[in-house]
């Protein structure tokens, strides 16, 4: 498990050049794909004194900048925070995400350059580290305090050809369209699964109209909707689409199934705790497969992943929590993901886990599905954690003790915070 920033594997995703470099070197160096940053070094050579990323470059070349006279020096960005190998990862996660430099260098106890810590460096070490400290701050209490509704959708007339449908699921980001009709506002909705469904059916979609194969059953829950009442909403009424109004009524926003499993993980949580884990696979099952026997389907970005919930297993070793969750999609029949919690050590009690590695499973879940299981399995397993302790508070730390039984040490929530207590 990695502890201090100097432990991480850090990507060799830049170039160093010399001070006096002009725009054309920096072209240079950053033509390899791998290389997403310039360092540029210090007037006598020791030490790093800025940065040129790609946009900055081409925005200096737009403006009619000489490549070949114009000094790197002069559009660098010279926001560098600074951080030494031995500085433990909550530390760095906290320093980077409050000042938000331009760069992050690694430097030795010497005060060495070691290395580049890169956005995806640091995208990844957040995924794996997961420090949950916000437990202070007021619980969400409605659709907009627990989700930010994301552009994952476009809006077409309700008299639109497939063909032109299809043209804007192409994009990664977009997962739905929405079908709109000038009097009734929104009125369908088509996923990216529904469109390859219909063309396997090899329908014309110059042809065919969205009105003719949109799902129209929806359901509109105004965006100060209590987390509580929209999920029983939704379970009663089983929607097609779930559409946010804003206050006046207006076509606020799309909720998609992401955004619905986001919900799901606020709602209350009772359990009857024995100080043993015994009761976190059932739980697990459960939420995993939003309070449905299973299996269920997951949708993100796009993909399908049938998830076998009720076979879900939980197994304990050393400080590790192990979860296993069979899977199964069209690209790798059925597969398991493996989960790794590192969740400390019960003589140093703290609100950090470690997934150890990302997940284990095939390549192409891997890499759609790795941020999804993580922040999903670990907001409930921290749910099960929390509800381990007396209302009014949370786990302030958390380990697996000796016995294998749950470690938490209490804490009040409120504002400033109280003395903690070892359970």
């Amino acid at each position: 498990m990695y502890a201090t920033v100097g432990e991480l594997e850090l990507r060799d995703e830049f170039a160093l050049l010399p001070h006096n470099s002009v725009l054309s070197d920096v072209s240079k160096a950053l033509t390899p794909v791998k290389n997403s940053a310039a360092l540029i070094r210090s007037p006598k050579g020791k030490g790093i004194s800025g940065i040129i990323k790609a946009q900055t470059l081409l925005s200096a070349l737009k403006q009619g900048e000489d490549p070949l006279t114009f000094k790197a020096s002069k559009i660098m960005s010279t926001n560098i925070l600074r951080l030494k190998s031995e500085t433990p990862i909550e530390v760095a996660i906290e320093k980077i995400t409050e000042l938000r430099p331009d760069a992050v260098l690694v430097i030795d106890s010497d005060g060495v350059f070691a290395g580049y810590l890169s956005a995806e460096d640091f995208r990844e070490m957040k995924s794996r580290f997961l420090i949950s400290d916000d437990l202070n701050k007021d619980p969400p209490q409605t659709i907009q305090d627990a989700v930010k509704l994301r552009d994952e959708f476009r809006l077409v007339p309700v008299n639109s050809t497939l063909d032109k449908v299809s043209l804007l699921l192409r994009r990664p980001s977009v997962q739905f369209v929405l079908a709109q009709d000038k009097k009734k506002g929104v009125v369908g909705i088509i996923s990216v699964q529904q469109i390859l469904n219909i063309f396997s059916n090899k329908k014309n979609p110059e042809k065919e109209k969205i009105k003719a194969h949109m799902k129209s059953n929806l359901l509109r829950l105004r965006i100060d909707t209590p987390i509580i009442n929209a999920v029983e909403i939704i379970r009663k009424r089983e929607p097609e689409g779930v559409l946010v109004i804003d206050k006046e009524g207006k076509f606020h926003g799309f909720l998609s199934p992401d955004d619905y499993r986001q919900l799901i993980s606020f709602m209350p949580v009772e359990i009857e705790h024995d100080g043993t884990f015994d009761s976190i696979e059932p739980y697990l099952r459960d939420k995993v497969g939003q309070e449905h026997e299973g299996p269920v389907v997951w949708n993100y970005m796009g993909s399908e992943l049938v998830v076998n919930n009720q076979d879900l297993e939980i197994k304990l070793n050393d400080r590790e929590l192990n979860i296993s969750i069979p899977v199964a999609c069209d690209q790798t029949g059925s597969v398991k993901v493996e989960l790794n919690f590192d969740l400390g050590d019960s003589e140093n009690l703290n609100r950090i886990s470690v997934a150890n590695p990302i997940i284990q499973s095939e390549e192409l879940i891997q890499s759609q599905w790795s941020k999804v299981f993580i922040e999903t399995i670990w907001n409930h397993v921290l749910s099960w954690i929390d509800s381990s302790t007396p209302n009014g508070t949370y786990a302030g730390g958390f380990a697996i003790g000796e016995s294998g039984k749950l470690v938490t040490s209490v804490e009040e929530l409120s504002e400033q915070g109280s003395d903690s207590f070892e359970r």
